[in-house]
């Protein structure tokens, strides 16, 4: 049965779309069609095609980030002073989009992943507007967690995080679990957020001299 709302048909059949195609890929009657929508109801509810494309996204990545802000909050309270161990930060960044995301059927990951080959303007400014809060949030419980990196270090491991993560809840797990077939299995949501924890806890560890700028 399809969803009776409109803005809830077409918010599922432009997250089917942008998924398979990206978002320069589809168009606006595209999307209308498959919600069996008015070709002005994207304007009318969301004011543009990249207003859908972020109204799809807060509406699965919301409640997550507010898990996330909540635990980390709560994390930091019982620490006091002292900065959270690097693996608990990031145990608290990984558990909820990945138990979320690890399920059959799921297409935002995928969408996630395309985004991020497609950098385009609109793409940029709905990515920075949707994920900045929580970026900015745990690179500040990062910086303390691991003051020996430099803000450009910091940075730049924190992006071989994200993808790390993004890959895992897309395809490339599909793809990874064929690779490995027999003998890995991936099935397993828990085993995955810890291995992701071990994986990148050890990327921001390391001590590497800085060679640019040193932030202020």
């Amino acid at each position: 049965m399809k969803p009776t709302s409109t803005q809830a048909r077409l918010l599922d059949a432009a997250e089917s779309l942008f998924s398979e195609r990206g978002f320069k890929g589809i168009s606006i009657r595209e999307i209308t069609e498959k919600a069996e929508a008015n070709l002005a109801a994207v304007n009318y509810h969301f004011g543009s095609k990249a207003g859908l494309m972020k109204a799809l996204i807060e509406r699965q990545i919301g409640p997550l980030n507010q898990l996330r802000i909540a635990e980390l909050d709560a994390a930091e309270a019982a620490a006091g002073d002292q900065p959270l161990a690097i693996d608990n930060l990031l145990r608290i960044f990984f558990t909820a989009p990945i138990r979320h995301f690890h399920k059959p059927g799921q297409k935002l990951p995928n969408l996630l992943a395309r985004l991020h080959q497609d950098p385009s303007p609109e793409v940029v400014e709905v990515v920075v507007s949707v994920f900045q809060p929580i970026a900015d949030r745990f690179l500040t419980a990062l910086h303390r967690s691991a003051p020996h990196l430099s803000e450009a270090q910091l940075i730049t491991r924190a992006m071989f995080m994200k993808g790390a993560m993004v890959h895992a809840m897309s395809d490339g797990l599909v793809l990874a679990s064929a690779m490995t077939e027999g003998r890995v299995s991936m099935d397993d949501p828990e085993e995955l957020i810890e291995e992701l924890v071990q994986f990148c806890t050890e990327g921001f560890r390391l001590h590497t001299p800085n060679s640019g700028p040193q932030a202020e």
